[in-house]
């Protein structure tokens, strides 16, 4: 884990560069630039006087128009915004740790670069965190400009509780960054670096609360199966949160499997491995098929259900693939 270096707390102004602000809004971005002006424009429709926070933009190495677009939106733009990064690519958690080791502010938000906040978010985030010792998660929805999930493989986040910490909508005191060190940086692949840093700061005794009013829209990704397949390649971090964390065996299937889908589809290949010499091997597949057009479909409709199956299949074995990947790396067990 990084070791960072304790700031000395900034009280009332801040080395000359004004008032400190109520909260840090710290976002990491890579190679998304068409999405920022619609983020900006929502923080700067923030309901919490444009004094009372900063923008935190990290460039974690973008290669396409990002750098100069971030430069222009922070000349233009009525908020404080700040770009950092050196063009490396270090990956979320070290990002995420440059952003907040800049804030001025005594409070951290996190959001994510496809992401847009609601206008009251930052002033119902701050209200629910109050003066107790807390983390506060907000509710995340699929944006409703773009319409509900169309076809089996479109992708977005839905926050409900504060479980699992997500980055796309979350409130931390700096001070409680501070001490437990900020996200591991041994995250360097997709995934569980968020859960990981909530999960070791609720263990210092701080309180989660879930804070519905304090809500943010997530993009919705277009139904796409090479896109759906690659994205589930990438969360290879769960096993190392497992690892780091045992009682998140609870959370699993089984106390084994990341998704209910993952001991049916592993059935299911057996089956069609299995069939050209024996027919019966067949019935192994039927768990997965129920789950897949009964308990869990991708997508409305018997049919398309059933269309879908080919392409459901692969995005629960890319997911499998993802944990074995992550189980090897991290010496602990989880598919």
């Amino acid at each position: 884990m990084a070791t960072l270096k304790r700031a000395r707390p900034r009280i009332g102004r801040s080395d000359g560069d004004g008032e400190v602000p109520k909260v840090s809004v710290v976002i990491a971005t890579y190679r998304r630039a068409p999405l920022l002006p619609r983020l900006v424009a929502a923080l700067e429709s923030q309901t919490l006087p444009p004094e009372d926070f900063e923008v935190i933009f990290v460039d974690d190495g973008s290669t396409d128009e990002t750098p100069a677009l971030l430069a222009d939106l922070a000349r233009t733009s009525s908020l404080s915004i700040v770009v950092a990064g050196d063009g490396v690519n270090r990956r979320q958690a070290a990002a995420r740790n440059l952003g907040w080791t800049r804030a001025r502010a005594p409070v951290v938000a996190f959001t994510d670069d496809d992401c847009v906040p609601t206008p009251s978010w930052l002033e119902r985030g701050l209200e629910a965190l109050g003066p107790q010792p807390r983390i506060v998660v907000g509710r995340t929805i699929p944006d409703p400009a773009q319409g509900h999930l169309e076809g089996p493989f479109s992708r977005t986040i839905t926050v409900r509780d504060a479980t699992y910490f997500e980055t796309c909508n979350i409130f931390y005191r700096r001070s409680d960054l501070e001490a437990a060190g900020g996200f591991d940086e041994a995250f360097s692949r997709h995934g569980g670096e968020d859960t990981d840093l909530g999960w070791r700061i609720r263990r210092r005794g701080v309180e989660p609360v879930f804070a519905p009013e304090a809500l943010v829209y997530h993009d919705v990704k277009p139904s796409d199966l090479r896109a759906a397949t690659r994205d589930a390649l990438r969360w290879t971090g769960i096993p190392r949160v497992v690892r780091l964390h045992p009682e998140g065996r609870s959370y699993l299937y089984a106390g084994l499997f990341w998704k209910p889908s993952h001991p049916a589809a592993l059935a299911a290949v057996a089956g069609l491995l299995l069939a050209p010499r024996k027919r019966a091997a067949l019935a192994l597949t039927i768990p997965w098929i129920w789950y897949r057009v009964r308990t869990a479909p991708l997508v409305e409709g018997r049919r398309q259900r059933w269309l879908a199956l080919p392409g459901a299949l692969i995005v629960d074995l890319a997911e499998v693939t993802a944990m074995v990947r992550g189980s090897i790396s991290s010496r602990t067990i989880v598919l």
